[in-house]
């Protein structure tokens, strides 16, 4: 007996649904093998030869590996993670493919070009970056099978932009569409981990800690390094909360990987730091702060700052006033060279003038250290 029209045309696209993803899954994989061949063709200047005269190279996925590349290189080093999405721009004509993809993939490069602008500082750039990108969003997404562009990624890259113009709720809401566009995969927990940041943000570290229990479900195959940030926002979030006895030291295998980058080997001091502060440890938490300052990290100056306005707060309750006044110079100073915007800078600013006349109460210290911690929570 014949199938309806209507059941047989179901079953057509599952299976062509189940083709277009197994086809994907091994373009990605090509690609992962064909950006390691790059990575071993050493001298970076020899990339752009090899990947525009190489067809093997002209695929969206690869494209799509140099723009991921991007947004993971574009915290530690923004010149590299310009390259690979100038790279990719110039790759993604290139592409072979149906137009949905075609213009799938134009929206995914200038989009992650505009990610790599608002690291650099350049607002109006990111902005005309996303919106060049939202030109192709309507030809991307008309296919009759579902985008192979990840678009939770995407989203999850407009909510930086949105975090850092200053629009909090709005950085949330684009947080939160892309958790319901994942696939509950490996991008998942990374979102999580930024939903955490911009509620610590937002001053509601309880509900940080629920998006970071959430993280947790899904990180088994994450990548070590989001592993570790997941658990030093974790401890920042406990020491907002005052709960500095329940912040747990890393396992040894996590502790090895921060320890390969520099930011999170910063984060993860200066965490250690707060933990001996918030448990009245002077000395302790002196020390580590003299090492963190040893050894500057730029990017982790606001975790610095957040430790020296937390043993600020214990000199403020011993009635150290000598240690307290050298401490805001020192700390005053490493803000001013680091460049904090306006408001943190007023902020530091009227602590450091309490601090010189002998005003700063144990409760006013506290409450900069609060204030204090929604800002380092952004960095």
């Amino acid at each position: 007996m014949q199938k309806p029209d209507i059941i047989r045309t179901s079953e057509e696209y599952v299976a062509a649904r189940e083709k277009q993803v197994a086809e994907a899954a091994k373009e990605r994989a090509r690609a992962e093998k064909l950006w390691r061949r790059l990575q071993a063709a050493g001298d970076r200047r020899a990339w752009r030869d090899l990947v525009v005269n190489d067809r093997e190279f002209q695929s969206w996925a690869f494209c799509e590996k140099l723009c991921n590349e991007s947004a993971e290189q574009v915290e530690d080093d923004s010149r590299l993670a310009f390259e690979l999405v100038e790279l990719a721009l110039e790759l993604a004509p290139k592409v072979s493919g149906d137009e949905p993809l075609l213009c799938g993939i134009q929206e995914y490069a200038w989009k992650h070009l505009g990610n790599v602008c608002r690291a650099r500082g350049d607002l109006k750039g990111a902005r005309e970056a996303f919106h060049r990108g939202k030109e192709f969003f309507l030809g991307g997404i008309m296919g009759t099978l579902p985008t192979l562009i990840q678009r939770d990624r995407l989203a999850g890259l407009e909510a930086a932009l949105h975090r850092d113009q200053g629009n909090l709720a709005e950085a949330l809401r684009m947080i939160d569409h892309a958790v319901t566009l994942g696939d509950h995969g490996a991008g998942r927990p990374a979102l999580l981990w930024e939903k955490a940041r911009l509620h610590r943000q937002l001053g509601q570290p309880e509900v940080a800690l629920q998006a970071l229990s959430w993280a947790d479900r899904d990180a088994r195959t994450c990548a070590p390094r989001l592993l570790v940030r997941i658990e030093i926002e974790r401890g920042e979030a406990l020491c907002d909360l005052g709960r500095h006895g329940e912040v747990k030291q890393l396992p040894s295998s996590l502790r090895k990987a921060a320890r390969s980058y520099q930011f999170e080997r910063a984060r993860l001091l200066c965490l250690e730091g707060r933990v001996a502060a918030g448990l009245g440890r002077l000395e302790e938490a002196e020390a580590i702060l003299q090492k963190s300052l040893a050894e500057p990290c730029n990017r982790a100056v606001t975790a610095v700052v957040l430790l020296s306005l937390e043993v600020a707060a214990l000199y403020a309750g011993q009635g150290q006033t000598a240690k307290l006044k050298r401490l805001a110079e020192q700390t005053l100073q490493l803000a001013e060279i680091l460049g904090q915007d306006r408001e943190t800078a007023a902020t530091l600013k009227l602590w450091s003038r309490l601090v010189a006349q002998e005003k700063l109460s144990v409760e006013r210290a506290q409450q900069f250290v609060r204030d204090f911690a929604r800002v380092a929570a952004s960095r």
